[in-house]
């Protein structure tokens, strides 16, 4: 604890120079594990159920549904366990050494196929393996997210932490998305195949934990507070941060479209422009290349024009491609790429924005209350992006079975049409509906400023 009184007093100096670009590395490195999680279950998982273990693809999307809405109360109570926590290595950073091996393990175990000869059977265990890496997911992700406000407090520089931590995400995303199917294939293809990918990236997730761990040990954290809030309180502590309340409700519906696109790929690579599966390992990793390469692009932009304007037009130019996407022919393959590379533009700036915006929601908080809840809010943020990424297999699911889809056998011309419109029109609406609430949020690098000086005067 004599480490972590230390580290409050340096305060000041988090805003009076950049943190050491050592940390930031590490702590970026930490969202490789949180995505190959994330990136997996919800681009494959839906698929190895329907595919592989040959479960009916709406009861897929159902059974997938009920681990992640256990997120709704698991998240906001870890934010706030580890707004309470006591330990010598901090009350977030622990959470990353005490979770990397449950969670590596688990991830492993999600994808052993079952084989019961009972489809309900089959899909209930991959359900209940499902929600135990949700829980574990939420104990490593929810404090590790919470750390950002508490290693710097100033505005430019935490959109810099975020952006290490959202380019070594996508570096997770391209790892899972464009390794998954070459690694199912390295291990045999079908069951076996599945569970050597497990394997595989479930030794990287617990390296990556590992990593992140100790890379930030001399990061600034602030102490734990005495008592932990009721769920009830979280709530009503949420409720009352206008902005936070803005951001998130734009960031559900942004990641509602991203969950859908994620469920929806593999099946409008598959089945809308007719290229085998195999093809996934071109076309999501130029999606996301486009999204790593162009973080550092928008980090400049934002420093420009303000996260806000700059976060618009990322939102905008998503919202184009995905939408031009329906209406692309599987002869003209080379336009499905460039729009691919496009939506990644788009997709970059989601990376980056919003994640660099909810700190500074924080401070809000703090203004208003004059305490420090960063677990609190976290436990929230997470929540709803696990809440709104949940409901894309299930959407997704709903969609073909409506369509007519049939686990073997040549599928019908009313598929093409379903995914095209599940997987393209639907997150382009989505994102628009997002524009309403996020028009609300007003929270400009010279509004910053002037809550943290009130908090100054307050204290």
């Amino acid at each position: 604890m004599g480490n972590t009184g230390d580290k409050v007093t340096g305060a000041s100096q988090a805003k009076a120079k950049p943190l050491p670009f050592a940390i930031k590395l590490s702590y970026g490195i930490g969202d490789i594990a949180n995505n190959i999680f994330i990136v997996t279950t919800g681009m494959y998982l839906l698929f190895f159920l329907t595919n592989v273990v040959g479960v009916n693809p709406a009861l897929a999307g159902m059974m997938l549904l009920v681990p992640k809405l256990w997120d709704v109360i698991a998240d906001p109570i870890m934010g706030a366990i580890s707004d309470v926590t006591r330990s010598r290595f901090g009350r977030r950073r622990v959470y990353l050494l005490w979770g990397a091996i449950p969670f590596g393990i688990t991830f492993f175990a999600i994808f052993i196929a079952p084989n019961y000869g009972n489809e309900f059977a089959n899909a209930l265990q991959v359900s209940i393996l499902f929600l135990l890496g949700c829980t574990v997911f939420a104990i490593v992700n929810v404090p590790y997210a919470s750390m950002v406000p508490e290693m710097s407090d100033d505005y430019n520089e935490r959109m810099s932490i975020t952006s290490f931590r959202m380019i070594f995400a996508s570096v997770g995303a391209l790892l899972a998305g464009a390794l998954a199917l070459p690694l199912v294939q390295a291990g045999g293809g079908g069951p076996p195949g599945y569970q050597f990918m497990g394997a595989v990236f479930g030794a990287g997730i617990i390296i990556t934990c590992f990593i992140c761990f100790f890379g930030t040990a001399k990061a600034r954290s602030l102490p734990p507070k005495k008592e932990m809030p009721s769920m009830k309180e979280q709530i009503k502590i949420a409720v009352k941060n206008y902005p936070f309340v803005m951001l998130m409700s734009s960031y559900f519906l942004q990641a509602l479209a991203i969950g859908v696109l994620m469920a929806g790929f593999i099946y409008y690579v598959k089945y809308a422009m007719a290229l085998p599966e195999t093809a996934m390992n071109v076309a999501f990793p130029i999606f996301l290349i486009t999204g790593i390469l162009f973080i550092p692009v928008w980090l400049a932009v934002g420093k420009r024009l303000g996260k806000i304007k700059s976060y618009n037009i990322g939102l905008a130019i998503f919202t184009v491609m995905m939408g031009s996407l329906f209406f692309t022919s599987p002869s003209l393959l080379w336009l499905f790429y460039v729009q691919v590379c496009l939506a990644g533009i788009g997709f970059s700036s989601f990376q980056l924005f919003p994640f660099s915006m909810l700190p500074d929601t924080i401070e809000y908080d703090e203004m208003q209350s004059g305490l420090r809840r960063e677990g609190v809010f976290s436990g929230m943020w997470s929540a709803g992006q696990k809440i709104a990424y949940s409901v894309g297999p299930p959407i997704v699911g709903f969609a073909l079975a409506l369509s007519g889809f049939v686990a073997d056998g040549t599928q019908p011309e009313t598929v093409s049409t379903g995914v095209r419109v599940i997987f393209c029109l639907f997150p382009a609406a989505m994102v628009l509906l997002s524009f309403l609430p996020f028009s609300k949020y007003t929270i400009t690098e010279e509004e910053f400023e002037k809550i943290k000086s009130q908090i100054s005067r307050g204290n």
